[in-house]
């Protein structure tokens, strides 16, 4: 299961690298780094300031975080819907995902608040149920998005069902996928450190922002890569019965 998710996750971004990365930079990327610029010459605090920045400066900061959510799901829609084709190798309508990726948006952040919720439970309780419960929960969202009329709660009880015998395999992925994360993202945000106090805080500001949201769109080809391999562990279906949904 390991190495079948690596192989499909890398397999995809070969054959697709500029359809997914170039959605998102136009969905999240470049909004986001607007949006970021925007607030930073209101408020004159960055991004990573933004929980101190609702008592100063409220609306604006609170519009700008629920744009940034909306642009998160919208961007999880649409890559996903890219990546499970893609893998299926059938045809992908920009229009259509669009349109599928608005109607979404409300039941993915119900979903993501729930899990959210169940997973804080289990790290409450001694840490371990906690990462059980962040495995067993790891594509609920995917499933969602990708099984069509699939609800909120049986995408939960689908995650579960997918994930079971294999999670110790889905840890060790979001744990080499962690780590190559954290190793691109040194490497892209060295120049930054180097020259940093050289350059204007908003330049700063907007390549951290697109860094972020091109290293979310690299992890959202793994997640839709892992759903793939398990269904087809569990079900033993041929990839592309996994794209009919939006056919």
């Amino acid at each position: 299961m390991f190495s079948a998710i690596f192989n499909r996750s890398f397999e995809l971004l070969g054959r697709h690298f500029v359809l997914v990365f170039g959605t998102a930079f136009f969905i999240m990327g470049l909004p986001s780094v607007l949006g970021a610029l925007y607030l930073y010459n209101l408020t004159g605090q960055t991004t990573d300031s933004l929980f101190e920045s609702l008592f100063t400066q409220g609306w604006p900061t609170a519009l700008y975080a629920v744009l940034s959510v909306a642009l998160y799901l919208i961007n999880y829609s649409v890559i996903t819907e890219i990546a499970v084709t893609g893998i299926a190798r059938t045809q992908w309508r920009l229009g259509e995902a669009l349109r599928r990726s608005l109607v979404n948006i409300v039941p993915l952040m119900i979903l993501f608040v729930l899990c959210g919720l169940m997973i804080g439970l289990g790290f409450l309780l001694l840490i371990v149920p906690g990462i059980i419960l962040m495995l067993a929960l790891s594509v609920a969202c995917t499933a969602y998005i990708a099984e069509g009329k699939t609800g909120i709660f049986e995408a939960i009880q689908r995650s579960f069902d997918l994930t079971r015998g294999h999670r110790w395999s889905l840890l060790g992925v979001y744990l080499c996928l962690g780590l190559l994360q954290w190793v691109v993202g040194a490497i892209a945000e060295a120049p930054l450190i180097f020259v940093g106090e050289g350059l204007p805080q908003p330049l700063l500001i907007g390549a951290s922002t697109l860094i972020s949201t091109m290293s979310d769109a690299f992890s959202l080809v793994f997640s839709v890569a892992a759903y793939v391999c398990l269904r087809q562990a569990r079900e033993g279906q041929p990839a592309d019965s996994a794209a009919d949904v939006f056919n």
